[in-house]
């Protein structure tokens, strides 16, 4: 039923506790887990060169976006549930959606809520935009 299971993350325990549900689905499966760690474009336009050189603004998000698949693909060992990671810039809703098309994702499992305040209710939330736009199901799980 599911071959490729796709966890988005942000590094946050909401994406860890999406990343466990996904790994338990593949198990029982017997499918591939593909980490997907997508670094916001539209956080890059908040730093100038002024403020920092935007090459380090780049790699420091870069890192953190590593930290975060290696950490799910990890766990995925753990539990012998073999994994793939890939870390993308670009808009978050967008990238997921294409991933799930490039590699023919059978499923996304993501967390309820990424970001919180005021930047949630301006742009909307990622995961909402993926649930309605997605071809695929997609399993919403809270922590």
């Amino acid at each position: 039923m599911y071959d490729t299971v796709l966890v988005p993350t942000d590094g946050s325990a909401r994406s860890r506790a999406a990343a466990r549900r996904a790994i338990d689905l593949a198990a029982v499966y017997g499918a591939t887990v593909s980490v997907l760690s997508v670094i916001d474009a539209r956080d890059l336009g908040l730093w100038t060169s002024a403020d920092v050189p935007i090459a380090n603004v780049q790699a420091t998000l870069r890192d953190a976006a590593e930290m975060a698949v290696e950490e799910i693909a990890a766990l995925a060992s753990e539990s012998d549930v073999p994994c793939e990671t890939t870390v993308r810039i670009g808009v978050p809703h967008r990238e997921i959606l294409d991933f799930v098309e490039e590699r023919d994702a059978d499923i996304v499992v993501m967390a309820t809520h990424g970001r919180k305040g005021l930047e949630h209710a301006i742009l909307g939330s990622t995961t909402e935009r993926v649930v309605r736009l997605s071809d695929v199901p997609v399993l919403t799980v809270r922590e």
